[in-house]
């Protein structure tokens, strides 16, 4: 059996850190200064990776492993503190610390791994399942620890993991051991596994756009199909129904599951199995539909925490996901000589597509006619946040060049930098650049300027990738060609000190699409009035209706609306 780990398959009983007694290894796990993350973290992948080149009974071997998985669990958690506003690219400190993180639970994988290995080469190893699916089930869990610290941090997974998780699959089910119950892992909530079931939810997360999510929502994700990856189902024949909701898995190939075409049925073979999300996203269906009605966390039954504004979106993406799969509408043509301006945020994007006007909230009365905007606001700045300094023998690149910033004059905070068209459609592009100060996330608003061109287009940002420190890669949606600014303020008969910057968008008749406004988050509510102004002609502020959201992200939300009759 191979292994994704990086270890090496030699061995040396007589050196190295780690313990070899259960009795001995459990003493020095509780010696462990788990208060410091940072060092606990060091030892324990020092120890796993030494018991990893040493020649031990298969038994005892997975006995070790198990008493590491708890602390490895926990300083992995604790490390994961400063990744919650970061911005891409990493600087070199935090893709280090990413990548050890990787590693320590790549290594964990590579001894449940070798426990299986030897566990195979023993006579019977059958007489010994209930060792056999335990080692799996570790492995493949700690192999989709590795994809998940990928996806947090939307770096590609490394080579050979999906691989990895694919052949252990194929190992338990050949000899029928996938529903075999085994214990929870120390640290481990959710329904009592199976190989079955953490290889389905490896693949469920897989398959949930996590190159799309928002940051960290891939962390909610994961705990919810802890609880309910069982409502999904494998089987090794491709099914005559709808595609919806099924997908395609290649147990050959190093790849995750993907969708299966609408319009071709998927041959049977050896290496493929037909995953069936249908009935998962119908259960996610129905947790929206009571929490919309107004159920609460724990009436609901959902089992992870969706208290939050932002719960609702991702159960939305869930069934996106999981009820349709995913299918291109618009063909995609390479573009890879051609380069356009970004801006990033709504602020950013309000001043240039105004032609550099600065905005500050208006300081006179609604009645007295045009609004003064004159003061700059400095514009949006994360903190920097301080990442720990992990020794690491891996070289990183720096960034090669600066970036390209465009001449137009702009106040502090308000940048463009040119990015590089990788391919397009008519309904959006694929981008990377290349150098640092280019920050997005997923759901950003993006103002977008080709070549050439006097205004601004508007996107958002509905994948992001970064393979190292020096490059990001990100797809975008285009929303319009170009935006309106205005400034809002909610209705209610205060004097006119709550406005703020706001961006007008003109229908698109073949979709349907009426008016819109983008606005940040928390600013409008369904039925609820503002008071809009725009600066284009000095005419008064008029009143608006809002009638439905219909795009909500991390930044901002777009609303349809209409002009209310002034009282």
């Amino acid at each position: 059996m191979s292994h994704a780990a990086s270890a090496d398959s030699s061995t040396s009983p007589g050196a190295g850190h780690s313990q070899v007694r259960v009795r001995d290894t459990r003493s020095w796990i509780a010696s462990l200064p788990l208060a410091d993350s940072v060092a606990s973290a060091e030892r324990l992948y020092r120890a796993v990776s030494d018991l990893n080149r040493r020649e031990l009974d298969p038994g005892q071997r997975l006995d070790l492993m198990e008493l590491y998985a708890q602390p490895v669990a926990a300083v992995s958690t604790a490390l994961q503190a400063p990744w919650v506003y970061l911005r891409l690219p990493m600087p070199p400190k935090a893709r280090r610390h990413a990548e050890f993180l990787r590693n320590l639970h790549a290594e964990m994988a590579c001894g449940y791994q070798y426990a299986l290995r030897d566990l195979f080469k023993g006579h019977h190893p059958w007489d010994r399942k209930s060792m056999v699916c335990r080692a799996a089930e570790r492995a493949i869990h700690q192999l989709g620890e590795v994809l998940l610290r990928s996806y947090q941090l939307y770096m590609p997974a490394p080579a050979g993991v999906w691989r990895e998780i694919h052949s252990l699959y194929r190992h338990l089910e050949e000899r029928g051991l996938l529903d075999h119950p085994l214990s929870r892992a120390p640290g481990d909530s959710g329904a009592r596994p199976t190989v079955r079931n953490t290889y389905l939810r490896v693949l469920l997360l897989g398959l949930c756009g996590p190159y799309q999510l928002p940051q960290n929502e891939c962390l909610r994700v994961n705990a919810f199909l802890l609880n309910w990856a069982d409502k999904a189902s494998i089987a090794s024949r491709p099914e005559t129904v709808s595609p919806d909701g099924r997908f395609l898995v290649d147990l050959s190939a190093d790849s995750p599951a993907r969708p299966i075409p609408k319009d071709a049925k998927p041959a049977a073979g050896p290496n493929l199995r037909v995953l069936n999300a249908f009935g998962l996203a119908r259960a996610v269906y129905g947790f929206m539909q009571q929490l919309q009605g107004g159920a609460s966390m724990r009436q609901s039954g959902i089992g992870v925490d969706c208290s939050d504004s932002g719960c609702l979106d991702v159960l939305q993406l869930m069934v996106r996901f999981w009820g349709a799969g995913a299918s291109r509408l618009y063909p995609r043509h390479s573009a890879r000589d051609a380069e356009l301006s970004l801006c990033v945020g709504l602020k950013a994007l309000h001043f240039f597509s105004g032609g550099g006007r600065s905005f500050t909230p208006p300081s006179m009365d609604i009645g007295s006619g045009r609004l003064s905007i004159p003061v700059p606001e400095l514009g949006r700045r994360n903190p920097e946040e301080a990442f720990i300094d992990l020794d690491s023998s891996a070289v990183f690149p720096e960034p090669e060049g600066s970036h390209r910033r465009s001449r137009q004059p702009a106040e502090p905070g308000f940048e463009t930098h040119q990015w590089r068209i990788c391919d397009e459609s008519a309904s959006g592009l694929a981008l990377a650049h290349r150098g640092g100060g280019a920050s997005v996330g997923v759901g950003d608003l993006l103002g977008i300027r080709g070549p050439g061109a006097a205004g601004w287009g508007v996107g958002v940002v509905r994948w992001l990738k970064s393979p190292d420190t020096a490059r990001v890669d990100i797809g975008v949606k285009m929303l319009a060609p170009g935006a309106v600014p205005v400034a809002v303020k909610p209705v209610n008969g205060d004097a006119p000190s709550g406005y703020v910057q706001a961006l007008q968008l003109a229908a698109i008749p073949p979709v349907g699409q009426p008016p819109t406004l983008l606005v940040g988050r928390g600013v409008v509510s369904v039925g609820k009035d503002l008071h809009l102004l725009d600066e284009r002609d000095g005419s008064k502020p008029y009143r608006i209706r809002i009638l439905k959201v219909i795009r909500r992200t991390p930044s901002f939300e777009q609303a349809v609306f209409e002009p209310v009759r002034e009282p």
